[in-house]
């Protein structure tokens, strides 16, 4: 889930599975579990009136791991897990236990090696075919490469799963329903999504991943003035946290209001200087300003913290074309396009790379007719898309 501005997406790979498929929307639909099987609460009301129960379980308790739930880790933190990664190698991996093998393979998700932590998950998955944490998280590492029928998978597995117990956890349920609701707004069930985040925070108010994914949600919907509404609600119910305090900023980027956006986004960095997403946005606004060294300190730095953030690689390719590095510009488009695969901005702008620097017309007018086919709702981008194609088209005849 990841909020867009100006062009760019600024934040939010074999098994046979055993999850079992979702042939179609109206199962699809039918995803989320029975009222019986979720915790009691108030029902959630469209203005986010939230239960203030006592007994409602704090976020960490919900979510105790890294990446799919957390901020992406620190430096500091990732040199630790590098360490105890490189503790656990090959010359030991056969004396460690299942659960040592679990958390192996969410240290290197953490540390942004996504094609590795996913072969983990995998192995472990032979092992263990119903094992529903390893679903539910190689539903979101599905949902990160933009592979919503993959992830639409795992999650109909664990739902039958969950209604097999008589009481299932709360926080199984809780991480189930937030997975669900990803995979709902990837796919423009955006209805659907809203309830199920509204919900989630009606039943745990301090449960900031579902303000941050509701807001996101409305910022791709261009709603900005929602969009910050529900992300300072988020701030009313607990600590500053870096991701509403970005996504606030994003909002009045989208209202053209960079000033107020440079406010909160510095609020963002004083609280996590490490917090990619709101260093791709800062970088955005030095562009604007033509303060390139400036953006690409904090990009480089982004990608230091996360190699496999889309954002970072999609803005700092723009960065290289605009200070005349062609070649840089189009490896970092690229890198961003194998990351994202199913990215409509970064195929577009690698298109017009390919088409205007490198006269390579037949790679850009495939990569403008992918992003016709993008499942995104963004009309813009595609608009963009067609006068690509067609000035492409016009430019041949004119040869002809």
């Amino acid at each position: 889930m990841s909020s867009r501005t100006n062009g760019l997406i600024i934040a939010l790979t074999s098994l046979s599975l055993a999850a079992v498929a979702c042939e179609t929307t109206q199962d699809r639909d039918e995803l989320d579990l029975h009222p019986k099987s979720q915790t009691e609460s108030v029902s959630a009301s469209p203005t986010l009136e939230v239960s203030t129960n006592p007994e409602a379980m704090a976020a960490q308790e919900i979510f105790n791991w890294q990446r799919l739930y957390r901020d992406t880790p620190s430096g500091s933190e990732q040199k630790l897990l590098k360490e105890k990664l490189r503790a656990s190698s090959d010359t030991t991996r056969g004396k460690l236990s299942f659960d040592q093998r679990l958390q192996n393979a969410r240290n290197t998700l953490a540390i942004g090696q996504r094609d590795e932590a996913k072969d983990l998950y995998l192995d472990l998955l032979k092992e263990e075919p119903q094992h529903i944490d390893i679903q539910l998280e190689l539903a979101h590492i599905h949902l990160a490469e933009s592979k919503s029928e993959r992830a639409f998978d795992y999650l109909g597995s664990v739902r039958k799963q969950l209604d097999a117990l008589e009481k299932p956890s709360t926080e199984q349920v809780f991480r189930y329903r937030y997975a669900l609701a990803g995979a709902y707004l990837q796919t423009q069930n955006r209805k659907k999504g809203h309830q199920i985040l509204t919900d989630l925070i009606s039943k745990n108010p301090s449960f900031i991943p579902a303000y941050a994914a509701l807001s996101q949600s409305y910022l791709q919907s261009n709603h900005p003035d929602l969009a910050e509404f529900i992300a300072k609600r988020g701030l009313d119910r607990g600590p500053d946290d870096p991701r509403l305090l970005n996504l606030i900023a994003v909002s009045y980027l989208r209202r053209n209001r960079s000033e107020e956006a440079r406010t909160w986004l510095d609020k963002a960095l004083e609280i996590n200087p490490e917090f990619v997403p709101a260093l791709v946005n800062r970088s955005h606004l030095a562009m604007q300003r033509r303060e390139y060294a400036r953006a690409e300190n904090d990009l480089q730095k982004s990608i230091n913290l996360d190699p496999i953030n889309v954002d970072s690689q999609m803005a700092l390719g723009l960065l290289h074309k605009k200070t005349g590095r062609i070649s840089a510009a189009r490896g970092c488009l690229e890198k961003a396009v194998q990351i994202d695969p199913q990215n409509p901005f970064a195929r577009y702008h690698l298109g017009l790379l390919l088409a205007k620097d490198f006269k390579d017309e037949s790679a850009a007018l495939q990569l403008f007719y992918d992003v016709l086919q993008a499942r995104d709702e963004d009309s813009e981008i595609k608009n963009l898309a067609k006068v690509q194609i067609q000035s492409l088209r016009d430019s041949r005849l004119y040869e002809k």
